[in-house]
C-alpha cells in the first residue's frame, strides 16, 4: 500500500507578467541577480505588488505552505518506510513530483530558490537522479496518472474525524489524499469534480501542514492496525 499525498492548487507560481516591473519585484530580482520573470511569487517580499492584483491576489504567493507540509511528510515514518509519495499541484497547473529521499532545505527562502531552479531546469538537480521534477499538467492529469481513489480534506466536506478518514484511505490499495496548498478558500469546482469523497475534519480551517501531519499519523495507525505497517515501526 502506498499513499499518494497531493498538495493541490498550491500557492506556487512565477511572478505574473503584470507585476514584473513592480518595485518590490525588481528589488528582489536585483538582490538575487535574477530575471524578475524567473522569480517565484512570494508574499514575504512581494506583498505590495500582490495588493495590486486586488481580489485576484488573495491566497497567492505562499510557497511556505507546501514547503512546511513537505518537510513534515518527508520526515514521517510512512515516508521513511517507502509507503508515501508526495506531489505538488500548483495554481498555474504544473505538477511537481518529489522523490521520497529528497532532503529539502529547512529554510523557506532556500526552498523558494530551489523552486526557481526547478521552473528553469525542469529537474533538480539537472543531472543525475532528480529529487524534484516539474511538468505542465492539471490536477486531473495527475489523478489519471496515479489512478487511485481520491479523498479530499476541505472545510466544505462532510464532517468526519481524521482517524475515520484514515480508515477510509486504508480501505484502498492506492489511496490518494488531497490537501489544499493554499492559505484560505476552497478547492475549485474543477478539482472537486475529480474527487470521489471530501471530508471536513475540524469546524475551523486548519493550516495545511497541520492537516498533513494529522492525516499521515492517523493513516499510519490505521494501516498498523491492519498489519500493513512494517514491523520495524514501533507504532
Amino acid at each position: 500500500m502506498v499513499l499518494s499525498l497531493i498538495l493541490a492548487e498550491s500557492a506556487i507560481e512565477l511572478v505574473p507578467n503584470e507585476l514584473v516591473h513592480h518595485a518590490a519585484v525588481l528589488s528582489l530580482a536585483q538582490r538575487k541577480r535574477k530575471d524578475p520573470h524567473s522569480l517565484i511569487l512570494d508574499q514575504t517580499y512581494h506583498h505590495s505588488a500582490i495588493l495590486r492584483l486586488g481580489p485576484r491576489g488573495i491566497g497567492r504567493g505562499r510557497p511556505d505552505i507546501p514547503h512546511l507540509s513537505l518537510l513534515l511528510a518527508l520526515g514521517s515514518p510512512l515516508n521513511l518506510t517507502g509507503e508515501l509519495r508526495c506531489y505538488v499541484h500548483t495554481r498555474d497547473n504544473n505538477i511537481i513530483k518529489v522523490d521520497p529521499k529528497a532532503r529539502l532545505p529547512r529554510n523557506t527562502d532556500r526552498f523558494t530558490s530551489l523552486l526557481e531552479q526547478l521552473y528553469e531546469e525542469k529537474l533538480v538537480p539537472p543531472t543525475g537522479h532528480p529529487l524534484m521534477s516539474i511538468k505542465p499538467g492539471s490536477l486531473g492529469d495527475l489523478l489519471d496518472e496515479i489512478s487511485g481513489v481520491a479523498i479530499a480534506l476541505t472545510t466544505n466536506g462532510f464532517p468526519k474525524r481524521m482517524d475515520e478518514v484514515a480508515s477510509r484511505l486504508a480501505d484502498h490499495h492506492t489511496p490518494v489524499l488531497l490537501v489544499g496548498g493554499f492559505p484560505r478558500g476552497h478547492f475549485s469546482k474543477v478539482s472537486l469534480s475529480r474527487i470521489k469523497e471530501s471530508y471536513r475534519i475540524h469546524d475551523q480551517g486548519l493550516d495545511a501542514w497541520t492537516v498533513v501531519a494529522r492525516a499521515i499519523y492517523d493513516y499510519e495507525r490505521a494501516i498498523a492496525l491492519r498489519g500493513a505497517f512494517p514491523k520495524t515501526s514501533l507504532m
